[in-house]
């Protein structure tokens, strides 16, 4: 390791690319093999920060969405239940209708067993999406508003004298 690298890689850590760090031995293997110039070497770097960074924030996700149970549609047994369309799972679980600014309803009849709260999808979480809101939670923009008044033991200075 020469000063230069020791340098590269101290700078990579104080900026905090540790997706960079993690790839620059085989990116630099890569460069001095002849295979990459020096613009396809800094994009590749920053692609590979970039990876690292959505990797990180969608297991954020699923850790904050609380999942029971972690199932991809890849991993999801369809044979269990005939009454679930499979294509028309696979084709929600493509996202066309999140991309088009489309809006999906998803319904069961009454007597089924679905939680009370809706939950987010791991699907829906990997395109970015938020978790959604429980009741009991406030809008996060829209912070409570406490009641105020003279029954509360605060005053008006214009209508009450000194």
């Amino acid at each position: 390791m020469t000063v230069v690298d020791a340098a590269l890689r101290e700078s990579l850590k104080t900026l905090r690319l540790s997706g960079m760090l993690e790839t620059l031995d085989a990116r630099l293997a890569q460069a001095h093999g002849g295979e990459l110039g020096h613009l396809d070497f800094l994009q590749l770097l920053c692609q590979d920060e970039i990876t690292r960074r959505e990797t990180v924030a969608f297991q954020r996700r699923l850790q904050r969405a609380k999942f029971e149970q972690q199932v991809t549609l890849e991993e999801f047994d369809f044979t269990a239940s005939s009454t679930l369309p499979a294509a028309q799972i696979r084709d929600l679980g493509a996202l066309r209708w999140l991309h088009a600014g489309e809006s999906v309803i998803l319904f069961a009849p009454s007597a089924s067993a679905r939680p009370t709260s809706p939950k987010p999808s791991a699907t829906s979480l990997s395109a970015g999406r938020p978790r959604p809101l429980r009741q009991d939670q406030p809008h996060p923009r829209r912070p409570r508003r406490r009641p105020r008044g003279p029954h509360l033991g605060e005053t008006d200075p214009r209508t009450c004298p000194p």
